[in-house]
């Protein structure tokens, strides 16, 4: 099919007005968003404020790098000298403009990292002062991961809103004067290729102390480029639900399947990268079989096993099988069923990245809490070395005796390093943790046959002290009631570390995840049709405007 021919002049209407139904309907998203984001804050349970804070983090991260992306599609598209998209580069002017928002929200979750606010600590292993003195590895990246450079998060975000209010600017003088259409659009251009270096290196930065260091164990060369292209193609798909609701309204009426193609195409081709990058993340830690690297993807397919298959499916199976012929790009329909579907998807990518860390975080506390808590039994390790001393003072040569002693202190050592020793461990992938049921950070294996491990080895190491102590004291009974107590704490232990096997809104999101999500899509929709209205959505003299209107695909069905 070729160029398209208007016989009649086609009635676009340039002016979209925010009227009070639409804005009455964005603020009631926005209610439901902040009572869905307060009930997990005071809902009462343990892990209300570690739903709390996570669906904030991941909401915010979400649609400030949906803005974000806005920006950069303006700038790379420019940068091309592309024209095609002209018609509705108001869109993604619109929406790159809820970055000073983010500014706020993330300066909150900042703020509120700063001042050690309640769950908080579970947010970021990083800004713990016990996970600061005891983890070799948090103590070892302390240099990057620390409040500072997460509050010099918020100064990036300000310096792309500067590049995104200067090219809005300069975009809208344009319309009021001819004259400039050639002389702003250069300095498009100029700004647009100042921007994009900086955006590479920032947007990397920003992306590792927002979501990469909520598993501060781990790390991925890839991870940024994973993250960017999964807001890169929520843009993509947010504008093109925006056009086809704007187009009900009467504007975007140059907007034809030549242009629904190009976004298709957008869709499907950064579906497929985005799985790259996902496999290629996947397959190089799977195959190093490096125990640092795949306590990632262990904790995620084992405990949060249904976002970990749907992530897959929504993201690339649907959209690859889906959007593979190129009728199905230019299809109106389908590619806005589609872009909603991918959009969400996308969201809970964003979600399958934040909360198994964070829960992973929280059952690292509950496990400290329990090593305070059994300071009675380190004492009666104490006791028994505060005896041998006596033993030595008073000269006792029995051989056996000493043979006994010195294999109980050498397992007590071995058991202190296996909790505190932070060296990575070679194991295999259900592996990555030690002999003794631990990781080599001395975090809880949360699958159930690493807990039996740990258990038995406690229970073994119990029995060995209690032996040892009813030779040297003669008292059986009485340590055989300390091994028994011993030996409840540990079943009380293994319950409350491990935690209840599933927890809505942390494996699973759950309506006030849903509720939060929709909320700031009010949010982000408030400020995108509220900047939209303050401007002509046909850039008229910008110098493709006329090659955007002709655009067209050669194609043939």
């Amino acid at each position: 099919m070729g160029a398209h021919h208007h016989n009649q002049p086609i009635q676009d209407n340039p002016k979209f007005v925010f009227d009070a139904k639409l804005k009455l309907f964005t603020i009631v998203l926005i209610v439901i968003g902040a009572v869905s984001l307060g009930l997990t804050y005071y809902t009462g349970s343990e892990h209300s404020h570690i739903r709390f804070w996570t669906n904030l983090l991941q909401n915010s991260v979400f649609f400030t790098g949906i803005a974000f992306a806005s920006l950069f599609f303006i700038a790379t598209h420019t940068v091309a000298w592309g024209g095609w998209q002209t018609i509705f580069k108001r869109i993604p002017e619109a929406m790159m403009m809820f970055m000073p928002v983010g500014i706020i929200l993330l300066g909150l979750i900042a703020l509120a990292v700063s001042m050690d606010a309640n769950g908080t600590d579970f947010l970021y292993l990083w800004s713990d002062e016990e996970a600061l003195k005891n983890d070799r590895l948090v103590i070892h990246k302390s240099a990057f991961l620390n409040p500072f450079n997460y509050l010099l998060t918020l100064v990036v975000i300000g310096l792309w809103t500067l590049f995104a209010l200067m090219i809005r600017r300069l975009s809208l003088q344009q319309d009021g004067n001819r004259g400039l259409r050639k002389v702003n659009y250069e300095k498009i251009h100029m700004w647009s290729a100042i921007f994009l270096p900086i955006a590479g290196f920032t947007s990397a930065f920003a992306i590792w102390q927002w979501v990469m260091s909520v598993d501060p164990h781990w790390y991925s060369t890839l991870f940024a480029w994973y993250a960017t292209v999964s807001v890169w193609v929520s843009a993509i798909c947010l504008m093109y639900l925006l056009i086809i609701f704007l187009q009900t309204r009467g504007h975007f009426q140059y907007f034809t399947k030549e242009h629904t193609h190009d976004l298709g195409k957008y869709v499907f081709g950064f579906s497929v990268f985005w799985t790259y990058l996902w496999f290629s993340q996947f397959m190089l830690i799977w195959y190093a079989n490096n125990g640092e690297e795949t306590q990632y993807y262990f904790l995620r397919f084992e405990q949060f096993r249904p976002v970990f298959f749907l992530n897959l499916i929504i993201n690339f199976a649907i959209p690859f099988l889906s959007l593979m012929m190129n009728s199905a790009k230019r299809a109106k329909g389908t590619l806005g069923f589609m872009a909603g579907l991918v959009l969400l998807g996308h969201w809970l990518d964003y979600y399958q990245m934040i909360k198994p860390g964070v829960w992973y975080n929280w059952e690292h506390a509950q496990h400290a809490k329990h090593e305070h808590g059994h300071e009675g039994h380190d004492g009666h390790e104490k006791g028994h070395e505060g005896h041998d001393g006596h033993e030595k003072g008073h000269e006792h040569n029995e051989n056996k005796e000493q043979d006994s002693h010195k294999d109980h202190k050498e397992h007590s050592e071995t058991y202190r390093l296996t909790e505190q020793d932070a060296k990575p461990v070679l194991t295999d992938f259900q592996g990555a943790k030690d002999t003794h049921g631990h990781d080599k950070n001395g975090h809880t294996n949360v699958s159930p046959d690493s807990a039996k491990v740990e258990k038995d080895s406690l229970h073994d190491h119990s029995h060995d002290s209690t032996a040892h102590a009813g030779h040297d004291h003669g008292t059986a009974h009485t340590d055989e009631h300390k091994h028994d107590a011993h030996a409840t704490d540990e079943h009380a232990h293994d319950a409350h570390a491990h935690g209840p096997s599933f927890v809505m809104g942390i494996h699973f999101p759950g309506f006030y995840e849903l509720g939060t999500m929709i909320g700031f899509l009010g949010l982000f929709l408030f400020v995108t049709f509220s900047f939209l209205s303050s401007a002509s959505l046909m850039p008229k003299n910008d110098p493709y405007v006329d090659e955007s209107k002709n655009h067209h695909v050669w194609y043939d069905l």
